[in-house]
Order: C-alpha cells, then sequence, then structure tokens
C-alpha cells in the first residue's frame, strides 16, 4: 500500500514538474498585418513572462497598443515592420519592469513610457513622420503623441540605442521662433543606469531632451550619436538630479534653418554635479536664417565638478562654449572656430548673473575659421 502511494505521488507531483516546466518555457507569438488590433492585443494579453511577440514583416494600423511586462517585441529582419499610426496617439505604451522592442519601424507615432519604467531595451529601430499635429498651428490634444520616445516620469537600468529617428514634426521646422513645444526624438523626464548610444537623428525638431528632476540621474551615458538637420537643439538636459552624467562622441552637423536658440548641446543641470561634457564635434556652416538674430551656443554647461574637454566646436555659433551656474568646472583642450564668434569675443563666455568659482579654462584653441580641426 504504500509503494502504491508512493507512486501515485511521485507521478503526480512528476506531472505538476512538468506542467510548470512547459508553462515556464518561452514561445514566440507571430502577429500578422492583417489582424485587428483587438486579435493583437489579445495575443499580447495572453502570452506570459518570457514571451516573444513577432511582428511579421508588412504594415499595421495600431494606436496605444499596451505592451505588457517582461515580454520581447521584435520585428522582421528579413523585411520591413511597419507600424503606423494613424496620428494623435502613441503607437504603443507601456509601464512596468521589464522590456524589449528591437526592428520596428514606427510611422505617425512613437512609444509612451508612462509612471517609472527599468530594464527597457528599444534598440535598432526606426522612429519617422511624427506630427506636430493636423497642421503647423494646431497640436494634437494628447501632446506626447508628438515624442518618438516619450518617459513621463523616469527611466532606470534602460538601454536606448542603435536607433534611427527621421522626419519628426517637419510642420514647425523652419520657424524662426521657440513655441516651447515637447516635439523630440526622446524626451524625458529622468533616467538613471541607463545609455542612449549610437542613435541617429535626422530632420527633427530636437533630438535628446532630458529633465533630470523625477530621479538620481546616476550613471546616464550619451555617446556616440548623430544628429543631422536638427532645428532647436540636439541634446538638452536640465534641473539638478544629476551625480554622474557623460555626454561624448556625439556628431552634431548641418542644424536646420539655424537661429538663436538652435543649440548643440545644452547641459544646464545647475546643482547638479558629475558632467562630462567630451570629444564631441559640434558644427554649423550656414549663418542665422532670421533677420536680425544669430545662431545659438555651441556647448552649454553647467554644474559642479563639470568638465569641457576636447571637442570641437566650428561655424557661425555666437558662442563656443557657454558657463552657467557651476564651481569647479574645466574647460579644457578644446578646438573653437568661428566669424562671429571672434567678432563678438564669445569664443568661450559666462552667462552672468549666475555664480563661477573655482573654473578653470585652459589650453582652448581659437581662430576666425568657419572650419577647425575634428
Amino acid at each position: 500500500m504504500f509503494v502504491k502511494k508512493f507512486a501515485a505521488t511521485f507521478a503526480l507531483l512528476f506531472a505538476l514538474f512538468v506542467s510548470c516546466t512547459q508553462r515556464s518555457l518561452a514561445s514566440t507569438i507571430t502577429v500578422v498585418p492583417s489582424e485587428a488590433q483587438t486579435q493583437i492585443q489579445a495575443s499580447i494579453n495572453d502570452s506570459h513572462s518570457g514571451d516573444t511577440i513577432y511582428f511579421q514583416a508588412g504594415t499595421y494600423n495600431l494606436n496605444n497598443l499596451t505592451l505588457q511586462p517582461g515580454r520581447s517585441y521584435i520585428g522582421s529582419t528579413q523585411g520591413q515592420s511597419i507600424i503606423h499610426g494613424t496620428g494623435g496617439y502613441p503607437v504603443m505604451a507601456f509601464s512596468g519592469n521589464g522590456l524589449t522592442v528591437q526592428h520596428l519601424i514606427l510611422d505617425g507615432g512613437g512609444i509612451h513610457f508612462w509612471q517609472a519604467v527599468s530594464g527597457v531595451n528599444v534598440e535598432y529601430n526606426t522612429f519617422r513622420n511624427i506630427s506636430y499635429g493636423p497642421n503647423g498651428q494646431t497640436e494634437w490634444p494628447n501632446w506626447p503623441s508628438t515624442v518618438a520616445l516619450f518617459i513621463d516620469t523616469s527611466a532606470s537600468n534602460s538601454d536606448f540605442s542603435y536607433n534611427t529617428f527621421q522626419n519628426l514634426n517637419s510642420q514647425i521646422l523652419s520657424t524662426s521662433s521657440d513655441e516651447n513645444l515637447g516635439v523630440s526624438g526622446i524626451f524625458g523626464y529622468g533616467f538613471s543606469n541607463t545609455t542612449i548610444n549610437n542613435n541617429t537623428f535626422n530632420t527633427v525638431n530636437e533630438g535628446i531632451k532630458i529633465f533630470f528632476n523625477n530621479t538620481n540621474g546616476a550613471n546616464v551615458h550619451i555617446n556616440n550619436n548623430t544628429f543631422t538637420q536638427v532645428h532647436r537643439m540636439a541634446i538638452e538636459m536640465q534641473n539638478s538630479q544629476v551625480t554622474s552624467l557623460e555626454v561624448a562622441y556625439n556628431n552634431i552637423s548641418k542644424p536646420l534653418s539655424p537661429w538663436m536658440l538652435t543649440f548643440g548641446i545644452s547641459a544646464a543641470i545647475g546643482g547638479g554635479s558629475g558632467l562630462a561634457v567630451h570629444n564631441n564635434f559640434v558644427d554649423d556652416q550656414l549663418p542665422a536664417v532670421c533677420s536680425g538674430c544669430w545662431v545659438g551656443i555651441g556647448i552649454e554647461a553647467w554644474g559642479n565638478n563639470t568638465k569641457v574637454l576636447n571637442n570641437t566646436v566650428r561655424g557661425y555659433w555666437a558662442t563656443g562654449v557657454a558657463v552657467g551656474l557651476s564651481s569647479n568646472l574645466l574647460v579644457e583642450d578644446n578646438a573653437i572656430c568661428g566669424p562671429d564668434m571672434a567678432i563678438n569675443n564669445m569664443y568661450i563666455s559666462n552667462e552672468n548673473p549666475y555664480s563661477h568659482t573655482g573654473e578653470v579654462f585652459q589650453s582652448n584653441t581659437t581662430s576666425t575659421a568657419t572650419n577647425c580641426q575634428e
């Protein structure tokens, strides 16, 4: 009797083990363009953590598709998986921990990350043709829909790399005014332990815009990105919740309709610390397009223990390197050249009336040429 009971118990435990093991194995769930959004959403909702949702090549029409955490959402590498949004909404939305999005083309909308997210990897995607609104004067009511990657609270332990951002908000790219629009490739309110590397931005209003006010900006790297035909700022960062931030080896050139608020890199982190801006190439070979104005700043740097090293800033910028509220700041070994900077004696300037204590400017080279060494 004991043997029979033991055998029955063992068989039951083995069956449960096999069942649990089978359930724990990751699955690939394929969705196809002919499916309605409700069908695709149901497939995502029925999937399990660790699963991959594979978007077969073709064109999908989706708005606000809700992504579940712990999954991978992968497009075809043998064709194009185009996720087309109809405008006024993000194409996808996500909140939680653990997400991978790769090899998708998001056309007409981006991804909205709501609340704090972590473990997010958005890589090898294209974001294109995202509009400010129905026309250049009317904004979509849901303004996060105008951003390719919108992080409304914070992102930690994440990677946003090897993506392409093109033709974002083309309706406003020729204006010579700052309409304070939240239209960017990447727009977020806080990053930590996160990389934004090797992305390409072409024909956009702003490339990267980050407010470090919802999380401590520690161990953030913005490196090796390429920016061409940016209307306002390639990289803009504000607020003081920063303790370690690197902006390096970025290539910024050919600003689109350059004007007085066209900047290369702006890192106005105020009371923050540990900013390193080094080995960037910031170029503008076109004078300002608006009457009576000038092209803005090549590199703007604020903060404590900030280092601006080995950058090249050249062309028609009004200022090569502008320094705001700071202490113990080092500006060294930068190559700065341009006719307007020379005329205004503004190769390097302090933005008064801010405090500047313990600053060192040394071994920088300047000239009146529009071109200098890279």
